[in-house]
């Protein structure tokens, strides 16, 4: 049986699929209300893009079930069978449908519009992550087009509430429906690809693609303050909006003097993009390192992107103290990102935390998921460079980790290594990374063109029957 799919994918259908899912406001959280979604109801929103997936996966003949964990917040999940002797351990086809909200007035066009404008899908997901939702779903399709044998199965699993710790997706499917990710003899799956992964990146002439094999560990946190209430005419020291100031800029000024550390992947990885010398010197002299750095990436994004894999982060996003301008506060509150590299204690790293933020101000971890890291010479992670190279001879690919998160901590609760790969060729004009929970998220159908097939010929290889 031969391994190409090439012929029997359809982009076209792949592209009407994003842009039919783009349409579905599968926001999260999905009780925010329209302003959320600029006007629409999210209400339901994951649920409706996982029945669009089992529909059209059902009029393919591939039997889909929509899960409910939670009414509204449903996930799909598909399965193509392994036939003949000595199967072996599934492949999992895994995304996420749920998407983070819209300040609709910043967007050129509708968020949830999906329109296809010279060449470029618009629209909230379209590269976090519903554009890999259609390839997956492009892939499932030719295969049981293709009627080609399998010698293992391979699951789609598309889920809900990954942009929120996935209780309602990924983690609660894998606490709770744990066969769905294992075959019928009982065996876990042997992998998963999932998103972020894949894409292309430009430093100087030189074009790269990226294979994540590892991703940070997440520890959302709050912080707490406490004051006496008054009136806002009498000012007095006991404020918890300014305890709360306070705190918040310890945090940043203990974030701005944090010591590199440098893990064996990022190393490999700057070494890959010729950026070997920003390694040892991120721990030995940070401010030559940072000169480094931005000669030879012109892209802030990443720059940012890189710097965040050489250290733990704690980062203040959201801040919340008082409810009317002539009243003192009596409580105030933080929510801060940290993100902590492997190898890190996430424990001890919340006690340096409440160390910097001082006395007064409680530090409480909200939602604690480990870093994730995976072997970068796995057979999967070989045709990945394989079909790579062979689609893109002149470009390069390496291992790399991500400094978010995905559903991989879930799995990885089952021990399967879940390897970051949606394939798109970009140009170096293309904004990337700042899409990703930015305005004006989109995707060149000319990356899909490029990732479709990539993928294709990965899932084909691992998973056909020779």
């Amino acid at each position: 049986m031969s391994h190409d799919l090439g012929a029997i994918l359809d982009l076209d259908a792949c592209v009407e699929h994003l842009r039919g899912l783009i349409r579905i406001p599968s926001v999260n959280p999905p009780d925010g209300g329209p302003d959320v979604a600029a006007g629409r109801d999210p209400t339901g929103g994951e649920t409706a893009a996982a029945r669009y997936c089992a529909d059209e996966l059902g009029d393919a003949g591939i039997a889909a079930e929509v899960i409910e964990l939670t009414p509204g917040r449903g996930s799909c999940v598909a399965r193509l069978r392994a036939t003949g002797p000595d199967t072996q351990p599934p492949l999992i086809l895994l995304s996420h449908l749920d998407v983070v909200p819209v300040d609709a007035e910043a967007w050129s066009r509708d968020p949830f519009g999906g329109d296809l404008v010279d060449g470029v899908v618009w629209g909230r997901g379209a590269v976090d992550m519903k554009d890999m939702v259609a390839m997956e779903l492009g892939v499932m399709l030719a295969l049981q087009r293709s009627g080609a044998e399998l010698r293992r199965d391979v699951i789609f699993a598309a889920v809900a509430d990954e942009e929120a710790g996935g209780e309602h997706g990924a983690r609660g499917l894998v606490e709770q429906r744990p066969e769905l990710f294992g075959d019928d003899s009982g065996r876990t799956a042997a992998a998963a690809i999932n998103e972020v992964g894949g894409y292309s990146m430009t430093l100087g002439d030189r074009r790269f693609y990226t294979i994540q094999v590892a991703e940070k560990g997440i520890a959302w946190t709050r912080l707490r303050t406490t004051g006496t209430p008054g009136h806002g005419s009498m000012p007095h020291a006991d404020n918890a909006a300014v305890k709360l100031a306070a705190a918040v800029t310890a945090l940043a000024a203990d974030q701005a003097r944090r010591p590199a550390r440098v893990i064996p992947v990022v190393a490999g990885f700057l070494e890959a993009i010729g950026l070997g010398e920003v390694a040892p010197l991120a721990e030995s002299d940070p401010a030559r390192a940072a000169d480094l750095l931005t000669s030879v990436v012109t892209d802030p994004v990443t720059r940012r992107s890189i710097d965040a894999m050489l250290r733990d982060t704690a980062t203040p996003t959201v801040l919340r103290a008082g409810k009317k301008v002539n009243v003192l506060p009596g409580t105030g509150e933080a929510e801060v990102d940290v993100r902590t590299l492997p190898g890190t204690d996430q424990a001890a790293f919340l006690g340096h935390l409440r160390a910097v933020v001082g006395g007064g101000v409680t530090v409480e971890s909200v939602v604690s998921l480990p870093p994730v890291e995976w072997p970068a010479d796995a057979e999967i992670v070989g045709l990945m460079h394989d079909a790579l190279r062979a689609a893109d001879p002149e470009a390069t690919a390496v291992p790399m980790m991500i400094t978010p998160g995905t559903d991989a901590k879930a799995l990885a609760q089952l021990g399967i290594p879940c390897y970051g790969f949606a394939p798109l060729r970009l140009e170096p004009d293309v904004p990337f990374l700042s899409l990703f929970h930015g305005h004006d998220e989109r995707v060149p159908v000319s990356a899909l063109a490029f990732g479709l097939p990539v993928l294709a010929q990965v899932v084909a290889r691992y998973a056909i029957r020779a």
